[in-house]
């Protein structure tokens, strides 16, 4: 009989983690471009342009949420090794750009029109705000 019990649970659990396993992940994808920076380069931002599809992987305790971005890389030829480190993670931050980082980003990044208006659109920046990005850059 506990065998039974044992068998029987077992079999629930990995019939768990296969269907786990074949699920769909969660996909976000972005409506409004993202700001990104890390790995040694805080001072520099990159942009994730509107569109771009996120992947779930985890929820932290710390108030983030950890996505996958993945990259088609061409014309390069890249040597991965096996990761030697216990923590061998080292993510990117990702964050909406406020006020100031939109006129960085007017002023020496090849902002498009369409990257421009998903920005304007979202809730990153209060309509005064917009309003006075407008007004200097229409000058």
């Amino acid at each position: 009989m506990v065998i039974a019990a044992l068998a029987f649970c077992f079999g629930t659990f990995l019939t768990y983690q296969i269907i786990k396993e074949q699920s769909m992940p969660l996909v976000h994808k972005l409506q409004a471009p993202l700001l990104f920076n890390g790995s040694g380069a805080e001072n520099h931002q990159y942009i994730l342009p509107a569109g771009t599809s996120l992947y779930f992987d985890q929820a932290f305790p710390e108030g983030f949420v950890r996505y996958k971005v993945y990259f088609n890389v061409e014309g390069v030829r890249l040597d991965s090794q096996e990761a030697t480190d216990k923590f061998w993670l080292d993510p990117l931050t990702a964050f909406p750009p406020d006020q100031g980082e939109v006129k960085k980003l007017l002023t020496g990044y090849p902002l498009g029109k369409s990257e421009l208006a998903a920005i304007l659109k979202s809730s990153y920046l209060t309509k005064d705000e917009i309003r006075e990005l407008l007004l200097e850059y229409s000058k």
